[in-house]
């Protein structure tokens, strides 16, 4: 994948984490999801291996939406937004499905790293997005340092298992293979 696309990648994802976040906190998440829709859709007819990349996607968002209704369920977070029962809101999926499709584009550097890298990243910017995304309406979170440490515990386990599973697929394992 050239240069331009992992731009156009990040710039992507960047722009749909914005629209989705602020149309959360604005009660425009329904909205929202036409965009990311949309930009998913772009992605997957632009990619050279469009089984893997809906592959990784769905997921990532799975796992995402374990992770999220888990922290959502366990109080350390609430997330605005149309959501299934118990469930995160559905922009969280959208976006979550859009971040899967970046692993192989924007952020296909992580899969070269040793995964301590992913989990260092995952630790520090992971609680940064939630923080982020509160303050822009799209969640109500109190900053504890018992939250903050939940939220660096789960994607300092997250990030690297997901680029692990990137990395796998983009290979051509299979995940029941050794």
């Amino acid at each position: 994948m050239g240069t331009m696309n992992r731009i156009l990648n990040a710039v992507g994802f960047q722009s749909a984490w914005w629209v989705l976040v602020v149309s959360a906190g604005l009660g425009l998440d329904r909205a929202a999801l036409v965009y990311a829709v949309a930009l998913a859709c772009a992605h997957v007819y632009w990619s050279q291996n469009r089984r893997r990349e809906c592959k990784i996607a769905a997921l990532v968002m799975f796992i995402g939406t374990v992770l999220d209704s888990t922290l959502q369920a366990s109080g350390v977070i609430r997330f605005n937004g149309w959501a299934v029962g118990p469930l995160s809101p559905m922009w969280l999926w959208m976006l979550w499905l859009l971040f899967g499709m970046t692993l192989n584009s924007s952020l296909a550097f992580l899969k070269t790293r040793p995964l301590v890298l992913s989990a260092a990243l995952g630790a520090l910017l992971g609680p940064m997005n939630y923080i982020a995304g509160a303050q822009l309406g799209a969640a109500s979170l109190v900053v504890t340092h018992a939250h903050i440490a939940q939220l660096g515990l789960c994607w300092l386990i997250a990030l690297p298992v997901m680029v692990w599973l990137a990395q796998k697929m983009a290979t051509g394992h299979t995940l029941n293979e050794p």
